[in-house]
């Protein structure tokens, strides 16, 4: 397993992190953004697969899969455009930017955790894209992975819960690792 910089400047750790899994051709970022954005026969296949939950009312009136693919590719430019952009920003002033857009995954839970799991969705129509990332520091979050999420809850689907793992997985590694805080982060080898 190992973090790569996705959206950081030169020098800083801080910013948008990813996984990179072993075995994994690519971190998990790449591989959300080869998926939603560059390559529709996924989508096309995903949206095949989960035409009942796209179709269950859950996003409101029957949806064609051409119009998922659509949506979903429309989406994700918006999302990596604006994690991008909040993260750069946020390491030029300090400031706690991609916080904006990652929330936590529970969505009742209110207070700061130690390695919190958080979430990241978008403002626009169906927002069901998810990334899924542990909060390090106030502008740092290391993305674990991402999904479509056309059902209510995570435990619905295998493909979520998948993710859901992933993100206990990976907060078990940096336990383990060390990293805590921003401050563990600083000195941690990449």
């Amino acid at each position: 397993m190992k973090i790569v910089p996705i959206f950081v400047q030169e020098n800083k750790r801080e910013g948008l992190f990813s996984i990179h899994l072993k075995g994994e051709l690519e971190d998990e970022v790449t591989k959300c953004i080869e998926q939603w954005l560059l390559n529709p026969q996924y989508l096309y296949d995903f949206f095949t697969l989960h035409q009942d939950d796209l179709n269950s009312g859950y996003y409101g009136k029957t949806i064609s899969i051409q119009q998922a693919i659509n949506y979903t590719r429309k989406e994700a430019e918006y999302l990596f455009d604006q994690l991008e952009s909040l993260a750069i920003s946020g390491t030029n002033i300090g400031g706690d930017n991609l916080s904006i857009v990652f929330q936590p995954l529970r969505n009742l839970d209110y207070t700061q955790k130690e390695l919190q799991q958080v979430k990241a969705k978008t403002q626009i129509q169906k927002k069901w894209l998810r990334m899924y990332a542990i909060k390090i520091g106030p502008n740092t979050f290391i993305v674990t992975g991402g999904a479509i999420k056309l059902v209510g809850t995570m435990d619905e689907r295998t493909h979520l819960l998948k993710e859901k793992q992933k993100l206990d997985d990976i907060k078990y590694y940096l336990k383990e690792e060390g990293i805590l805080d921003q401050d563990d982060f600083e000195v941690y080898e990449i």
